[in-house]
């Protein structure tokens, strides 16, 4: 019995130490994708016409869950198609905008299976040749497209709480079998003491 609880001990902190380790060393590694461009840039003043948004990140991304969406100063969503992604890029056409305040907002989900999403602004001044004739046809920012929540940092967002949890119930259970071998050792030696 004596052996077993030893063995149970000592498996349990090899396993607490393996999973101290992985942690520790997983942290570089687990970082995702992350933006690292856009086109326009964050912040800007544009003062030219655009026809799309352009969205370069760290690594490769998912077209198929891709959500990006642009809002200008009349509340209405500025877009002509879907967000294409190639590569470590996504695109997304828009139709000509106005001056004023823009946000981009988007969601999109990297090689590795981990979503990104984040926002940003940026201004658009034209001169008055520029401005584009009639009002915009933009649909409205509630309407027809997935919800983008308004409250998105404008930091990247990452998910990856699944792979902490998951490592914390692993060390709570290694700690929990450390303990139980202690006690059938402390159990197994006063019989023996007396």
């Amino acid at each position: 019995m004596r052996r077993i609880a030893m063995g149970l001990t000592a498996l349990a902190a090899l396993a607490l130490t393996a999973t101290g380790g992985g942690l520790l060393g997983a942290r570089p590694a687990a970082a995702h994708a992350q933006l690292q461009a856009s086109d326009p840039r964050a912040d800007s003043t544009v003062t030219t016409q655009i026809d799309q948004i352009t969205l370069t990140f760290s690594e490769l991304v998912r077209g198929d869950f891709s959500t990006v969406v642009v809002t200008g100063p009349d509340g209405a969503r500025h877009t002509t198609g879907p967000p294409e992604a190639v590569d470590k890029q996504v695109r997304l056409p828009v139709e000509p905008v106005r001056s004023g305040d823009y946000r981009v907002a988007y969601r999109v989900v990297s090689a590795d299976g981990h979503p990104i999403q984040g926002q940003f602004r940026f201004t658009v001044a034209l001169p008055p040749a520029l401005e584009p004739a009639g009002a915009p046809t933009g649909a409205p920012a509630t309407a027809g497209h997935p919800s983008m929540s308004p409250a998105v940092s404008a930091t990247n967002r990452h998910p990856g709480g699944g792979v902490g949890r998951w490592a914390a119930g692993l060390a709570l259970a290694c700690a929990g079998l450390a303990c139980a071998g202690l006690v059938l050792l402390r159990r197994r030696r006063r019989p023996a003491a007396r």
